[in-house]
């Protein structure tokens, strides 16, 4: 499996600190007839379900947003489930999903720390097959008919046990983590990480490592220690993932987010053996798409099928270059 974490193998590619966004208790809702609304496609990317969701606030109740003058919360009614997504796919990679060499990074505010169990916001990389690859969003915005989907979320979760009560293992006094269909603690792909919960502000982070032969990825979890994750699993489908997904509300507390960035893990280096007139390349890992074009400033173009010992003939053509993309 892929190390947790490796300082500077990142490039972001999408970042929001919200500071751009009309504030004073405003619906975040691109689709939504508000401050924030903007055409399907275009403007701000982020969109929900029924709006408004999230709302954009500056400082309130003691709380400041972690940076700026901006941040996110829910709109005060208790168990409304504010739930906003980013289209990962139309916005970064031309309708494609991600299946691995990626990176979710966040600031989430807990208001009441440890034992708190009406408190269960959280962020999650997630999978809708409703998305849409040429535009933001379906219909009038919600993804919530999908009939796969899976999210990668992090932060505080509700007892979801199927068997709650005395002798549950979800515990309030520290921060969850789940994968939709995979390995769980109690239910429902939620498991308990090893993160205390506290009050303030707290950096979370998911990885998604290079995928594997069976097109699943290791996830890697991170809460506020960025090199030793919280918890370790495996992605279980292997579908990709194609949006981010914000949930504040979800049950009687809310609490703030701010500062959400995606990044693609940068690309080894390639490796040539030539022998006679053929020139094999290799490279470490998997999920990477090998390039060719004529000249080292393009236009650059996907290898079809090309994996690590690809093998190309020099003689069918004066100068080829190669490069790696995510």
């Amino acid at each position: 499996m892929d190390p947790p974490f490796v300082p500077g193998a990142y490039v972001t590619v999408f970042s929001d600190n919200f500071e751009s966004y009309v504030s004073g208790h405003t619906p975040l809702d691109k689709n939504y007839a508000g401050g924030n609304a903007a055409p399907n496609g275009s403007g701000n990317p982020w969109f929900g379900p029924f709006p408004p969701n999230a709302y954009v606030v500056g400082a309130e109740s003691g709380v400041t947003p972690h940076s700026g003058t901006n941040a996110l919360t829910g709109d005060g009614i208790p168990y409304d489930g504010d739930e906003n997504w980013y289209n990962l796919a139309y916005r970064l990679r031309g309708g494609q999903v991600f299946q691995g060499n990626c990176m979710l990074d966040w600031w989430f505010y807990d208001p009441s720390g440890s034992g708190d169990t009406t408190f269960a916001d959280y962020v999650a990389l997630a999978y809708y097959n409703t998305a849409p690859g040429n535009t933001d969003y379906p219909g009038a915005g919600s993804l919530n008919s999908s009939t796969q989907v899976q999210r990668l979320s992090l932060g505080a979760a509700i007892n979801q046990s199927d068997n709650p009560g005395p002798g549950s293992l979800f515990d309030s006094s520290l921060y969850q983590a789940r994968v939709v269909g995979g390995v769980y603690d109690y239910a429902y792909g939620w498991r308990n990480t090893t993160t205390a919960r506290g009050i303030g502000w707290h950096h979370g982070r998911i990885i998604l490592g290079s995928p594997l032969p069976d097109g699943t990825a290791p996830v890697y979890y991170y809460i506020d220690d960025m090199v030793t994750p919280t918890t370790v699993g495996n992605s279980a489908t292997t579908w990709g993932f194609n949006v981010i997904e914000i949930n504040l509300q979800t049950s009687a507390t809310t609490g703030w987010m701010d500062d959400v960035s995606f990044a693609l893990a940068v690309p080894p280096n390639l490796t040539v053996n030539k022998a006679g007139s053929s020139a094999t390349l290799t490279w470490p890992g998997s999920g990477w798409t090998l390039q060719s074009a004529s000249t080292v400033n393009g236009a650059w173009t996907d290898v079809s099928g090309a994996g690590s010992g690809y093998t190309y003939d020099t003689t069918t053509s004066s100068q080829q270059y190669f490069r790696l993309r995510n």
